[in-house]
This record gives C-alpha cells, structure tokens and sequence, in this order.
C-alpha cells in the first residue's frame, strides 16, 4: 500500500494553465535563429582556410586535410569546408562569377542559387541534436540560405564587375574521390578598392 501511494504520489505533478499554455504557444523563430547565425558566428568565424592551402593538403593527404578543415555529419567520402580565396572576376553568367584565382586556377561562385545544406554544415556552428527534427535541422539551412541570398549577397555584388578583384569566404563541399570543378557558395564577398 505504502508502495502504490509512493509511486502515486511521484507520477503526478501539477503546473498552472497559463504556464502550460504558453509553452505550447512558443515556436522556434529560424529567421532570428539564423539572422543571429550569420551575423554573430559565421561573419566572427576564423576557421576558413585559404583554398589553394586547403588543395595542395587535400593531395598530400586526404584522411589529414578532411579531418582537420572539413565538417561532416555522417559518414562518407564528403564533407563541407569554409574557405576564402581571392582573385579576378573573369565572367559574370546569371549570379555565378567566374573567379580566375591568383594560382591560375577559376573558380565559380554560385551568388543567387543559394540552397542546399553547405553553408550550415561548412559553417560547423549548428549540430544536428540541437534540433529535435531533421525538418527543423533543414529549416536552419533554408532561412541561413535566405539571409544570405536576399540580405548580403546582393549588397556585395551589385558593384562588382568584369575584371574588378574581389575576396571572398564561402563553403564548398568535397569529396575525398574527386576534386571536379570548384563551386563555392559565398557567404561574403569584398570588392577591392582601386
């Protein structure tokens, strides 16, 4: 008897309505969310390596240079990577600026198809369990992306122009069997001043 009115007594708890309600009424705001994101992590963030650096470590040793500088949330030959370069517009074709880089080498920079999930997971700010869903995980990207498709990009770009040079971090995925033509998805851009 003693028994059934302890656990009784430990399984019922009470809480005010109004207390109760509110919570169910709160809901997660992923614009703040990701407002916040960008402006206070990934803007402050130091982690981009130099692209050419990030190459030239990506040949010596794969295993080393993904560990060490890229980010991934499973298991595979991919990961994402923050990265900065700088160089030369040579072509501007629908929001992709083709960069001929200092090595020689072009790079594109992808400034209005900005979808996908690389500049979260790149960024290596936001983990999966701090979410409950995967949906919610994806709402991140998607209002991420927004920010910096709709609120940044457009200022960064709209004075650039063919042969002007620009620096620039961004994130880029990459797999561990081929390093095909480099697509960057910038999260910042500066024009360099004449």
């Amino acid at each position: 008897m003693i028994l059934i009115a302890f656990l009784g007594y430990n399984s019922v708890y009470f809480q005010k309505l109004s207390t109760h309600k509110n919570q169910k009424n709160v809901t997660f705001d992923f614009n703040l969310f990701a407002d916040s994101l960008y402006f206070k992590g990934i803007l402050t963030n130091t982690k981009a390596i130099d692209l050419n650096e990030l190459l030239v470590q990506i040949k010596e040793n794969s295993d080393s240079a993904f560990k060490t500088h890229g980010n991934r949330l499973g298991i595979g030959n991919s990961a994402f990577f923050m990265v900065k370069s700088q160089g030369k517009v040579s072509k501007i074709d629908n929001g992709q600026l083709t960069i001929a880089a200092l090595n020689g080498s072009f790079i594109n920079l992808e400034t209005k198809y900005i979808f996908g999930n690389a500049i979260r997971d790149a960024s290596g700010l936001v983990k999966l369990t701090d979410f409950k869903t995967n949906a919610d995980f994806n709402k991140v990207s998607e209002a991420l992306n927004t920010v910096i498709r709709e609120k940044v990009l457009p200022k960064n770009i709209s004075k650039i122009k063919i042969g002007d040079e620009i620096s620039f971090t961004g994130a880029l995925k990459l797999s561990k069997k081929e390093v095909l033509g480099l697509v960057i998805l910038p999260v910042f851009i500066t024009l360099k001043e004449k």
